[in-house]
């Protein structure tokens, strides 16, 4: 197999798999297929524009006015929990926009028939309301411009004032039913607490009447003091009783210790006894005058002073002592009348104090409710002298200078493009969709190598029979 032959297997497994069928587009063939369709792409978008700057041009010019709306929130500043009891009547923007585009409103303003769904539709598409100064909208008031497009200036003007006109005027009456209507509970209310209230305040004063609570302390007071004093009595009388006791056993020794008789008389004991400073030279005369005073057997000769003396004090001690211990038994048997009559009438006023603690406790609660609700109307009171003027015009309509600006340019191109576009996706698919062209005849793809430099060099070559005959 000479040099030829060894290239032909090589060369025939390219040309099989360049003649491979394949499904991708070239760029080449995209211009074709746009350059075949462009005349009729530019007369899509010049006819389509100028169809749209036509119309825009016979339309009849508009004008637009605006008035602006300010609805502000009466709410009275309140602490504590009377804030609860207040209604917050403020309209948001959704609200409001709802409101403004009722039926009612629109009928009060425009003179329409609410049942005529057409009509209201038409004059929808010429209203508009915007929202404007909305960083005021977070202290409760709300700030809105209502704009009305119509034929002429002043009509334009006329229906905007008349709009934001029944729109505040609808914002101001829902705001009032709001408040007359938290009037009313509240005074429905006040009455229902103003019975309750009357109806403790009755039960309480039944009560009154069999309350005898203040004379029970006082008496218990009384007898508090009372047995202060007695118990110090008893301490001093106890006191008293041991020392007497004590004396008396000292004064019963020394009388028995000096039982012997004495030779001379009392008054010559009282001079002895004086002589040898026993006994105060002062002391002398009262004591020789209390003698002069004892009976005759007593200062006869042979009794001694000193004994006399202590037997006298011995009988003296002893009915001071019988005294305090009669005066202790009479304060004992009193403190314990006394304890029993206050524990009878603790226990009188422990039964007061429990009947009276329901009585009582519903009447501060009545009266804590009554209060409360009849401090939030006075409240209730100014916020509805204040919602007549919450919502109004505070800048009417003015009729505009200059018609509404058509965008007839914008407009113009935006029209164009958009034809053109579609003209232009119209011609591609039209193109994807086409039969193929049928191939002119049979051709071949003839591959040729060069022997020196190895270059590939690619012709067709028309077969002049398709017979298989023709391939042999």
């Amino acid at each position: 197999m000479g040099p030829t032959g060894a290239v032909a297997y090589p060369v025939q497994a390219l040309e099989n798999a360049m003649n491979e069928p394949r499904d991708e587009i070239s760029l080449r063939e995209l211009y074709l297929i746009l350059r075949s369709g462009l005349v009729g792409i530019v007369l899509a978008a010049v006819l389509v524009g100028g169809v749209a700057y036509l119309y825009l041009t016979s339309r009849p010019h508009t004008y637009q006015a605006a008035a602006t709306v300010q609805v502000s929130a009466p709410q009275p500043t309140s602490g504590g929990d009377l804030a609860n009891l207040i209604p917050q009547v403020g309209l948001g923007t959704q609200a409001y926009t709802a409101l403004a585009n009722s039926g009612s409103v629109l009928r009060a303003a425009f003179d329409v028939q609410a049942d005529d769904p057409e009509e209201l539709t038409r004059l929808s598409e010429t209203l508009s309301l915007k929202a404007i100064d909305t960083a005021n909208q977070t202290r409760g008031q709300l700030t809105l411009e209502h704009s009305v497009t119509a034929g002429t200036a002043d009509e334009a003007a006329r229906r905007a004032n008349d709009w934001a006109r029944a729109s505040a005027e609808a914002a101001t009456a829902t705001m009032q039913n709001t408040v007359n209507a938290a009037v009313a509970a509240s005074a429905k209310d006040l009455e229902a607490r103003k019975a309750t209230l009357d109806a403790a305040q009755a039960a309480w004063t039944a009560f009154a009447k069999d309350d005898a609570r203040v004379a029970l302390r006082s008496q218990i007071d009384q007898l508090a003091l009372q047995q202060a004093a007695t118990r110090s009595r008893l301490a001093e009388l106890d006191g008293l009783i041991a020392s007497n006791s004590a004396q008396q056993a000292l004064l019963t020794a020394s009388v028995a210790a000096r039982g012997g008789t004495r030779s001379t008389s009392l008054e010559d004991q009282v001079e002895a006894l004086v002589e040898a400073n026993a006994v105060p030279e002062a002391a002398a005369g009262p004591l020789l005058a209390a003698i002069s005073q004892l009976p005759p057997g007593v200062t006869m000769s042979g009794q001694d002073l000193v004994t006399l003396v202590s037997r006298s004090r011995l009988e003296t001690l002893t009915a001071t002592l019988a005294g305090d211990v009669a005066e202790r038994s009479q304060l004992q048997a009193a403190t314990d009348q006394a304890e029993a009559e206050g524990a009878s009438l603790r226990d009188r006023l422990a039964e007061l104090e429990q009947r009276a603690a329901e009585p009582e406790a519903a009447l501060s609660a009545a009266r804590t409710a009554y209060d409360r609700v009849a401090a939030v109307m006075p409240l209730l009171g100014l916020q509805q002298s204040l919602v007549n003027d919450a919502a109004r015009v505070i800048i009417s309509a003015s009729p505009p200078l200059r018609p509404k600006p058509q965008n007839k340019l914008t407009v113009t191109v935006a029209a164009a493009l958009v034809a053109g576009l579609l003209a232009t996706l119209i011609v591609f698919l039209r193109a994807a969709v086409a039969d193929p062209a049928p191939p002119k005849g049979p051709t071949r793809r003839a591959t040729e190598i060069d022997q020196t430099s190895g270059t590939l060099t690619h012709h067709d070559e028309e077969l002049l029979s398709t017979s298989p005959s023709a391939h042999r």
